[in-house]
Protein backbone atom coordinates (compact mmCIF):
# COMPACT_ATOMS: atom_id res chain seq x y z
CA UNK A 1 0.00 0.00 0.00
CA UNK A 2 1.46 3.25 -0.80
CA UNK A 3 1.63 6.18 1.80
CA UNK A 4 -1.28 8.00 -0.58
CA UNK A 5 -3.50 5.58 0.14
CA UNK A 6 -2.63 4.59 3.12
CA UNK A 7 -3.45 8.07 4.65
CA UNK A 8 -6.81 8.34 2.39
CA UNK A 9 -7.89 4.41 4.00
CA UNK A 10 -6.90 5.89 7.36
CA UNK A 11 -8.89 8.81 7.32
CA UNK A 12 -12.26 7.22 5.57
CA UNK A 13 -11.87 4.31 8.12
CA UNK A 14 -11.45 6.87 10.71
CA UNK A 15 -14.78 8.69 9.12
CA UNK A 16 -17.32 5.61 8.40
CA UNK A 17 -16.43 4.73 12.44
CA UNK A 18 -17.40 8.06 13.57
CA UNK A 19 -20.24 7.77 11.14
CA UNK A 20 -21.49 3.91 12.86
CA UNK A 21 -21.00 5.78 16.16
CA UNK A 22 -23.04 8.48 15.39
CA UNK A 23 -26.07 6.57 14.58
CA UNK A 24 -25.79 4.37 17.20
CA UNK A 25 -26.37 7.65 19.78
CA UNK A 26 -22.85 8.52 20.50
CA UNK A 27 -21.53 12.32 21.42
CA UNK A 28 -18.29 12.87 18.96
CA UNK A 29 -15.71 15.06 20.50
CA UNK A 30 -12.78 16.83 18.41
CA UNK A 31 -10.21 18.43 20.64
CA UNK A 32 -6.95 20.17 20.82
CA UNK A 33 -3.98 18.00 21.19
CA UNK A 34 -2.38 20.09 23.72
CA UNK A 35 -4.31 20.19 27.15
CA UNK A 36 -3.90 20.83 30.71
CA UNK A 37 -1.63 19.10 32.60
CA UNK A 38 -2.90 17.68 36.45
CA UNK A 39 -1.10 15.00 38.57
CA UNK A 40 -3.80 12.44 38.35
CA UNK A 41 -2.55 12.72 34.26
CA UNK A 42 0.55 11.67 35.11
CA UNK A 43 -0.26 8.76 37.51
CA UNK A 44 -1.97 7.16 34.90
CA UNK A 45 0.05 8.28 31.73
CA UNK A 46 3.41 8.21 32.87
CA UNK A 47 4.61 8.67 29.04
CA UNK A 48 2.87 11.88 28.84
CA UNK A 49 4.60 14.58 27.22
CA UNK A 50 4.65 17.70 28.98
CA UNK A 51 5.79 21.94 28.96
CA UNK A 52 5.39 24.58 30.91
CA UNK A 53 4.13 27.50 29.25
CA UNK A 54 3.75 30.90 31.12
CA UNK A 55 3.86 29.01 34.05
CA UNK A 56 1.13 26.60 33.14
CA UNK A 57 1.99 22.55 33.14
CA UNK A 58 0.01 21.39 29.37
CA UNK A 59 1.02 17.95 28.10
CA UNK A 60 0.51 16.54 24.75
CA UNK A 61 -2.14 13.53 24.37
CA UNK A 62 -1.70 10.53 24.80
CA UNK A 63 -4.89 8.79 25.35
CA UNK A 64 -8.26 9.84 24.97
CA UNK A 65 -9.61 8.17 28.31
CA UNK A 66 -8.34 11.12 30.33
CA UNK A 67 -8.77 13.55 28.01
CA UNK A 68 -12.26 12.61 27.76
CA UNK A 69 -13.07 12.63 31.98
CA UNK A 70 -11.46 15.70 32.38
CA UNK A 71 -13.96 17.03 29.47
CA UNK A 72 -17.02 15.53 31.16
CA UNK A 73 -15.92 16.93 34.66
CA UNK A 74 -15.19 20.20 33.69
CA UNK A 75 -18.39 20.42 31.56
CA UNK A 76 -20.70 18.02 33.67
CA UNK A 77 -22.39 16.91 30.98
CA UNK A 78 -25.36 14.92 31.23
CA UNK A 79 -24.42 13.01 27.45
CA UNK A 80 -22.95 9.08 28.46
CA UNK A 81 -21.35 8.17 25.07
CA UNK A 82 -18.58 9.16 23.53
CA UNK A 83 -16.71 8.79 20.23
CA UNK A 84 -13.91 9.91 18.84
CA UNK A 85 -10.92 9.14 16.48
CA UNK A 86 -7.83 11.68 16.38
CA UNK A 87 -4.00 11.65 17.05
CA UNK A 88 -2.57 10.48 20.31
CA UNK A 89 1.26 10.95 21.31
CA UNK A 90 2.49 8.71 23.17
CA UNK A 91 6.46 7.39 23.92
CA UNK A 92 7.76 10.12 21.38
CA UNK A 93 5.39 8.32 18.53
CA UNK A 94 2.30 9.58 17.12
CA UNK A 95 -0.73 7.78 15.94
CA UNK A 96 -4.32 7.64 15.18
CA UNK A 97 -6.75 6.45 17.68
CA UNK A 98 -10.26 5.41 17.39
CA UNK A 99 -12.59 4.35 20.14
CA UNK A 100 -15.55 4.95 22.30
CA UNK A 101 -16.24 6.10 26.14
CA UNK A 102 -19.26 4.71 28.20
CA UNK A 103 -19.98 6.60 31.27
CA UNK A 104 -22.19 4.38 33.81
CA UNK A 105 -21.92 1.62 31.73
CA UNK A 106 -24.23 -1.49 32.49
CA UNK A 107 -23.57 -5.07 31.16
CA UNK A 108 -25.91 -4.59 27.82
CA UNK A 109 -23.54 -1.50 26.96
CA UNK A 110 -20.74 -2.96 27.26
CA UNK A 111 -21.36 -6.41 25.45
CA UNK A 112 -23.13 -3.95 22.59
CA UNK A 113 -20.07 -2.07 22.36
CA UNK A 114 -17.91 -4.93 21.96
CA UNK A 115 -19.84 -6.85 19.40
CA UNK A 116 -20.42 -3.83 17.27
CA UNK A 117 -17.33 -2.69 17.47
CA UNK A 118 -15.62 -6.55 16.26
CA UNK A 119 -18.42 -6.39 13.64
CA UNK A 120 -17.24 -3.30 12.53
CA UNK A 121 -13.26 -5.10 12.04
CA UNK A 122 -15.18 -7.80 10.19
CA UNK A 123 -16.99 -5.15 7.78
CA UNK A 124 -13.33 -3.79 6.94
CA UNK A 125 -11.26 -6.72 7.35
CA UNK A 126 -10.39 -9.05 4.69
CA UNK A 127 -9.60 -10.99 8.30
CA UNK A 128 -11.86 -11.94 11.12
CA UNK A 129 -10.89 -11.37 15.27
CA UNK A 130 -9.70 -15.15 15.96
CA UNK A 131 -8.37 -14.27 19.18
CA UNK A 132 -9.98 -12.94 22.38
CA UNK A 133 -8.12 -12.18 25.44
CA UNK A 134 -9.98 -11.60 28.52
CA UNK A 135 -9.28 -10.82 32.22
CA UNK A 136 -10.82 -9.26 35.60
CA UNK A 137 -8.25 -8.02 38.54
CA UNK A 138 -11.35 -8.65 40.82
CA UNK A 139 -11.49 -12.58 39.90
CA UNK A 140 -7.83 -12.57 41.73
CA UNK A 141 -9.74 -10.60 44.32
CA UNK A 142 -12.08 -13.83 44.77
CA UNK A 143 -9.77 -16.03 44.88
CA UNK A 144 -7.86 -13.98 47.49
CA UNK A 145 -10.69 -14.28 49.49
CA UNK A 146 -11.86 -17.22 49.54
CA UNK A 147 -8.41 -19.08 49.95
CA UNK A 148 -7.23 -16.96 52.51
CA UNK A 149 -4.06 -15.39 50.63
CA UNK A 150 -2.03 -12.64 50.84
CA UNK A 151 -1.66 -9.74 48.62
CA UNK A 152 2.41 -11.29 47.78
CA UNK A 153 0.60 -13.45 45.66
CA UNK A 154 -0.42 -10.95 42.83
CA UNK A 155 2.79 -10.40 41.45
CA UNK A 156 3.54 -14.32 40.86
CA UNK A 157 0.29 -14.29 39.15
CA UNK A 158 0.83 -11.62 36.79
CA UNK A 159 4.36 -12.75 36.41
CA UNK A 160 3.44 -16.37 35.89
CA UNK A 161 6.26 -17.38 38.08
CA UNK A 162 4.76 -20.84 38.54
CA UNK A 163 7.52 -22.08 40.78
CA UNK A 164 7.18 -19.76 43.21
CA UNK A 165 3.02 -20.21 43.14
CA UNK A 166 3.52 -24.18 43.46
CA UNK A 167 6.29 -23.47 46.57
CA UNK A 168 3.82 -20.82 48.17
CA UNK A 169 0.38 -22.73 47.46
CA UNK A 170 1.64 -26.39 46.92
CA UNK A 171 0.91 -28.61 43.80
CA UNK A 172 -2.95 -29.35 44.95
CA UNK A 173 -4.09 -25.85 45.37
CA UNK A 174 -7.05 -24.83 42.65
CA UNK A 175 -5.27 -21.39 41.85
CA UNK A 176 -2.09 -23.21 41.51
CA UNK A 177 -3.33 -26.34 38.88
CA UNK A 178 -5.43 -23.08 36.99
CA UNK A 179 -1.96 -21.17 36.25
CA UNK A 180 0.15 -24.12 35.56
CA UNK A 181 -2.18 -25.86 33.04
CA UNK A 182 -2.87 -25.05 29.46
CA UNK A 183 -4.04 -21.21 28.82
CA UNK A 184 -6.76 -22.60 26.65
CA UNK A 185 -8.34 -24.65 30.00
CA UNK A 186 -8.37 -21.50 32.30
CA UNK A 187 -11.96 -20.46 31.48
CA UNK A 188 -13.45 -23.77 32.16
CA UNK A 189 -11.19 -24.31 35.56
CA UNK A 190 -12.05 -20.84 36.86
CA UNK A 191 -16.00 -20.99 35.68
CA UNK A 192 -16.33 -24.28 37.92
CA UNK A 193 -15.08 -21.70 41.12
CA UNK A 194 -16.89 -18.77 40.61
CA UNK A 195 -19.51 -19.32 38.03
CA UNK A 196 -22.46 -18.08 40.28
CA UNK A 197 -20.55 -14.61 40.62
CA UNK A 198 -21.39 -11.77 38.83
CA UNK A 199 -17.58 -11.31 37.17
CA UNK A 200 -18.24 -14.81 35.66
CA UNK A 201 -21.32 -14.02 34.43
CA UNK A 202 -20.36 -10.77 32.35
CA UNK A 203 -17.07 -12.83 31.03
CA UNK A 204 -19.34 -15.99 29.66
CA UNK A 205 -22.32 -14.02 28.44
CA UNK A 206 -19.47 -12.22 26.23
CA UNK A 207 -18.01 -15.37 25.80
CA UNK A 208 -21.64 -16.41 24.45
CA UNK A 209 -22.39 -13.54 21.76
CA UNK A 210 -18.75 -13.51 20.91
CA UNK A 211 -19.77 -17.03 19.34
CA UNK A 212 -22.39 -15.99 17.33
CA UNK A 213 -20.57 -13.71 15.71
CA UNK A 214 -17.56 -16.04 14.91
CA UNK A 215 -17.70 -19.73 16.29
CA UNK A 216 -14.68 -20.34 15.67
CA UNK A 217 -12.62 -17.28 17.74
CA UNK A 218 -10.37 -18.84 20.72
CA UNK A 219 -11.77 -16.92 23.60
CA UNK A 220 -8.78 -16.98 26.23
CA UNK A 221 -9.55 -15.79 29.77
CA UNK A 222 -5.75 -15.18 31.15
CA UNK A 223 -5.73 -14.81 35.07
CA UNK A 224 -1.65 -13.49 34.28
CA UNK A 225 -2.97 -10.92 31.10
CA UNK A 226 -2.64 -7.44 32.31
CA UNK A 227 -3.58 -4.24 30.42
CA UNK A 228 -1.22 -2.17 29.55
CA UNK A 229 -3.31 0.41 30.36
CA UNK A 230 -2.60 1.51 34.37
CA UNK A 231 -6.40 3.01 34.70
CA UNK A 232 -8.24 -0.31 34.40
CA UNK A 233 -9.68 -1.74 37.05
CA UNK A 234 -12.09 -4.35 36.19
CA UNK A 235 -12.68 -6.31 33.05
CA UNK A 236 -10.44 -5.55 29.98
CA UNK A 237 -9.87 -7.62 27.07
CA UNK A 238 -7.95 -7.64 23.66
CA UNK A 239 -8.55 -8.79 19.94
CA UNK A 240 -6.48 -9.99 17.62
CA UNK A 241 -5.91 -9.90 13.14
CA UNK A 242 -3.84 -12.62 13.18
CA UNK A 243 -1.05 -10.41 14.37
CA UNK A 244 1.05 -9.09 17.39
CA UNK A 245 -1.37 -6.64 17.78
CA UNK A 246 -4.67 -6.06 18.78
CA UNK A 247 -6.84 -4.30 17.10
CA UNK A 248 -9.06 -3.85 19.55
CA UNK A 249 -8.64 -3.55 23.43
CA UNK A 250 -10.63 -2.07 26.18
CA UNK A 251 -11.99 -2.55 30.03
CA UNK A 252 -13.53 -0.78 32.93
CA UNK A 253 -12.62 1.78 34.62
CA UNK A 254 -13.91 4.00 37.47
CA UNK A 255 -15.93 2.18 39.09
CA UNK A 256 -18.58 2.29 36.26
CA UNK A 257 -17.28 3.84 33.09
CA UNK A 258 -16.05 1.55 30.35
CA UNK A 259 -13.86 2.46 27.10
CA UNK A 260 -12.24 0.62 24.18
CA UNK A 261 -10.04 1.53 21.21
CA UNK A 262 -9.73 0.20 18.13
CA UNK A 263 -6.49 -0.04 16.17
CA UNK A 264 -6.35 1.85 12.65
CA UNK A 265 -2.96 1.41 11.98
CA UNK A 266 -0.08 -0.81 10.53
CA UNK A 267 -0.86 -4.20 12.64
CA UNK A 268 -4.74 -3.10 12.92
CA UNK A 269 -7.15 -2.26 10.15
CA UNK A 270 -4.11 -0.76 7.98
Amino acid sequence: MTKNNEILKRMTLGTEYLKRLDQSGYTLVDMNMIEPFSLDDKNHHPTSIVFERDSTIYAIRSDWTRTLLNFNNNYFSDDRKFGYFGPVVREETSFYQAGAEIYHANEADIIESIISHINFVHENSNKRINTFVINNDQLIDLFVDQYGLSEEIRPLIYSKNISDLRDELGENHDLYKILSARVSTQFELIDELFKSTDIMKLINEIRKELAKVNDNIKFILDLSFRSPQRYYNGLYFQAFLNTNSPVLSGGQYNSSAFGLGLNISDGGLL
